[in-house]
């Protein structure tokens, strides 16, 4: 995927769940269906589908090049 670009996705995500999402949802219709999935599977849990609304990227590098001089002796 690429960082600038900006199509949203979608996460299912329990607060009571023991690890963190993984899976991006390209739809809502995806999320929802997973949500429902899981939902089943782990009785009382609460899931919850989240849709990405904003995201934002600094990307900034400064170079530097760094040469022996030849007859250093180490």
């Amino acid at each position: 995927m690429n960082l600038f670009d900006p199509k949203p996705f979608f996460l299912v995500w329990s607060p009571t769940g023991q690890t963190p999402p993984t899976f991006k949802h390209q739809s809502r219709q995806s999320a929802v269906m997973e949500a429902e999935r899981l939902a089943r599977a782990h009785r009382g849990q609460k899931f919850f589908v989240l849709a990405t609304t904003d995201s934002r990227i600094v990307d900034d590098m400064v170079r530097s090049t760094f040469t022996a001089e030849p007859d250093i002796p180490f």
